[in-house]
């Protein structure tokens, strides 16, 4: 009672306090930045529905509400307050709600504002332009590097906000992803040495605040940092080619989360099933209004479902801002980030999916004592973002990164390949062989354009010009044992032979994938319904290979003009359709080819559906295609020498949606129908690892009435049909469910929460990428967890 005292007299202080205002006459937009930041008050509104509204001057003494008012008198705006500290902008005909008004909570930013007219080029802001209780994102940055509403941009984008992440108390970045449709995410348990998230069909490519992650090492699925998840389908090569090129199933941008205006600080704990446990820390403390800084932390520590298997990983990142509050701001960002735990490799499919006997689920290949496979990650990046005048403005942003990871692991072999989905000898006995992996990169990064906007006979129009360039080397080796470390029956199998170092451990494969290009990009809304979008790279890859070992030494260098274009148009207020082309290119490295080397490239088409019914049901749907050609397949004269000759493709459609019928309840649904198969000589074959149709549906409810304040409750599931394992369709797993609910209450600045995951406990396996992750087409299987706690508690000051 008196916490809730406390926090009502917060908004009785802003309306009984008088302070003196001198605001301009100006666009709302702008007034009410001004307004924010002179009274310390949050202020959530768009600034699309807000522009070319003009306010008379205010100058004088009163009090924060009063002047508030007069700015919106004849604007039709009115406001209601969300929270103590926090206020929203509402049409002044909207109705009267017939349910209580929410809790009084204080939300983890301390001023959420809308952007200065013109004034924003930073693509990494935790700017709230919607409800910070909503799921419903209103723009995005990560498909055009500029604010623009999703419903205006034509591409199929998906924004995962923090909102959502906290409802379903998320422990990975992983979970998060399967809120998207047509998103494959990567097993947990998977070592973090590749990035195996697959969108559409294809590989995608995970970002951090629009850098390429390349490998995607060290402990990659913490969310202590993230602001949100942006989720761009198909080919992005304008702005992403990155790494070895444009990925072909889409990117996965992952937000930073950045400091704020006002000081304060959040300790957590959270603690599960299999002796989960996770302390993390969020300290926002600005030097002074000019100078802000933040800082997360977070250790994990877990036993695991799969015997013997311990995880162990950290991530730090400090971020500094330097800003005149006006039209310059320079972010200083930085991550330290480790991860280690014994090398899982997954379960064959014989025993699993198939054979005379069954494999225990929970079997670890290997002893017991194996070291522990390492993956680390230090990266600094910095961006600067400059108003150079009402039209201009510049953004250079820049990236060094230095990563190194080992895998220790004594694998299985059947005489044939190390995939080994069948025996050595029948019906159950196999192989055993040491092995090790080491790599280690550092990788140079720069972008930077121009953006300007202007008015052309009434067309509205923003342009951008700019370039990039990215260097990765790399270094490392591959040792085998020349011969079996011993044989295991795994009908009931024992690891005996204590795991010793295959090889000399010396350096003999050396890469550099320089990626470069220009590119232009106009965005044009004719009229207010049209709106286009026209861009073009001239984007090369080179990558050059060098085994000592083998002495083979390869080449890729390759220039080409790849285009994007498409359109949006809003049929209603609520309903825009959209119809996109666009191109992509991507290296392919680490491949010994016949011939000279030659990238791979993708193309996709795609038209589908937008709404945005007042804010309460929004989302899209969208049919695509994508082609994928020139990529490397075995010759079949000698399976050691590739040919760029293989072709496939993805068809199908995705839909996802968010709803909000009243203000306590908050509901998202996804489905995908993905279509990905061969084209050339294995035409028909379905590609591996990609489910035919999945789908996601979670719901959320917030009380509001008095006795139960504070508390929320979700429930959600999430369904998929089963994948094959490998180019052959020899073995396909079985499709799944998987029941998920969680609860929390919060007052004030404590909240506690819980969650379950696999409330049903189904058993169940999934295609585990292990020695298929390059062009073999091969893999294996892993159990899911079965049902799992979690309790949280944290308390922000």
């Amino acid at each position: 009672m008196v916490l809730a005292l406390l926090l009502f007299s917060g908004r009785l202080l802003a309306a009984e306090v008088r302070q003196h205002f001198n605001i301009p006459a100006q666009s709302l937009n702008n007034a009410l930045v001004q307004f924010a930041a002179d009274t310390k008050l949050a202020v959530i509104f768009s600034a699309d529905t807000v522009r070319g509204i003009a306010v008379e001057a205010l100058h004088g003494q009163m009090t924060a509400e009063q002047a508030l008012s007069r700015l919106l008198k004849d604007t039709g705006y009115t406001y209601r307050f969300i929270d103590a500290v926090t206020l929203t902008l509402t049409p002044s005909s909207a109705p009267a709600m017939d349910f209580e008004e929410p809790a009084p909570t204080i939300l983890d930013t301390t001023l959420v504002i809308d952007q200065a007219d013109d004034a924003r080029l930073d693509e990494q802001s935790e700017t709230r332009l919607d409800d910070p209780l909503g799921y419903q994102a209103i723009n995005a940055v990560t498909a055009t590097r500029t604010d623009t509403p999703i419903k205006q941009i034509p591409q199929s984008i998906q924004a995962v906000k923090h909102s959502l992440i906290d409802d379903q108390q998320n422990v990975t970045l992983s979970e998060v992803l399967y809120n998207v449709s047509g998103v494959v995410p990567r097993n947990t348990l998977f070592t973090p040495v590749i990035e195996g998230t697959l969108l559409r069909g294809f590989r995608a490519e995970q970002l951090i605040d629009g850098f390429t992650q390349y490998y995607n090492t060290g402990d990659r699925e913490s969310l202590v940092n993230v602001d949100r998840v942006e989720v761009l389908k198909g080919a992005n090569a304008i702005f992403y080619s990155g790494g070895s090129g444009s990925p072909v199933g889409g990117v996965i941008n992952v937000i930073s989360k950045l400091p704020q205006a006002r000081a304060f600080r959040e300790m957590g704990f959270k603690a599960g099933s299999h002796a989960f446990y996770q302390p993390y820390i969020d300290i926002n403390q600005p030097f002074n209004e000019n100078a802000l800084f933040r800082l997360t932390a977070e250790y994990t520590n877990s036993d695991s479902w799969v015997d013997v298997v311990q995880t162990e990983r950290f991530n730090i990142n400090p971020t500094l801002v330097l800003t005149d509050n006006a039209d310059t701001k320079l972010t200083l960002q930085g991550k330290l980030s480790r991860w280690q735990q014994p090398e899982y490799q997954g379960l064959p499919a014989t025993g699993t999916l198939a054979g005379s006997f069954n494999i225990r689920p929970q079997t670890f290949i290997g002893h017991r004592d194996i070291p522990n496979s390492r993956s680390d990650n230090d990266a600094v990046w910095l961006s600067l973002n400059h108003r150079i005048d009402e039209v201009w403005g510049i953004d250079i942003r820049a990236r060094y990164a230095s990563a190194e990871f080992t895998e220790k692991v004594q694998t299985l072999f059947n005489g044939a390949s190390f995939i080994a989905d069948t025996p050595l000898l029948a019906p159950s006995t196999w192989a055993v062989v040491n092995g090790e992996l080491y790599q280690r990169q550092q990788e140079v990064s720069l972008q930077g354009y121009l953006q300007a906007k202007f008015n052309v006979a009434g067309i509205e129009h923003v342009f951008l010009f700019g370039g990039d360039r990215g260097e990765l080397r790399d270094r490392g080796y591959i040792d085998v044992a020349g011969r079996i470390s011993g044989l295991t029956d795994l009908a009931s199998p024992s690891f005996t032979h204590v795991y010793q170092v295959p090889g000399p451990a010396s350096n003999n494969q050396f890469t550099v994938n320089t990626t470069y290009g220009g590119y232009w990009q106009l965005q044009s809304h004719i009229q207010r319904r049209l709106h286009t979008l026209l861009s073009l790279r001239l984007g090369g890859v080179e990558i050059d290979f060098d085994n000592t070992l083998s002495q083979v030494s390869s080449k890729t260098a390759r220039l080409k003009l790849l285009p994007r274009l498409g359109a949006a148009y809003d049929v209603t207020e609520s309903i825009s359709v959209f119809a996109a082309y666009s191109e992509g290119m991507r290296g392919q490295p680490f491949v010994n080819f016949a011939s000279a080397p030659t990238p791979e490239l993708s193309r996709q088409m795609e038209a589908g559906l937008k709404w945005d019914f007042s804010g309460r049901l929004s989302g899209q749907l969208a049919v695509y295609q994508i082609d994928r050609n020139q990529v490397a397949v075995a010759t079949p004269a000698n399976a050691a020498f590739y040919t760029a000759s293989g072709r496939q493709r993805s068809r199908g459609f995705d839909v996802d949606l968010v709803w909000q019928p009243l203000e306590q309840i908050n509901v998202l649904a996804s489905y995908a129908h993905t279509d990905a198969r061969f084209t050339d000589e294995n035409a028909g074959s379905r590609l591996p690892w990609v489910p035919e149709d999945s789908g996601r549906l979670w719901a959320h409810y917030r009380f509001t009435q008095n006795m139960l304040r504070g508390f929320g409750i979700g429930a959600g599931v999430y369904l998929s049909t089963g994948a094959y394992l490998s180019n052959q369709n020899q073995y396909k797993t079985p499709g799944y469910y998987n029941f998920d609910a969680a609860a929390s209450y919060e007052t004030g600045p404590f909240k506690l929460a819980a969650s379950i995951k696999n409330l049903s406990n189904e058993a169940y396996f999934q295609p585990f990428q292990y020695f298929g992750g390059g062009y073999t087409g091969g893999g294996r299987v892993a159990p899911a967890p079965g049902r799992m706690f979690f309790l949280s508690a944290s308390v922000k000051f």
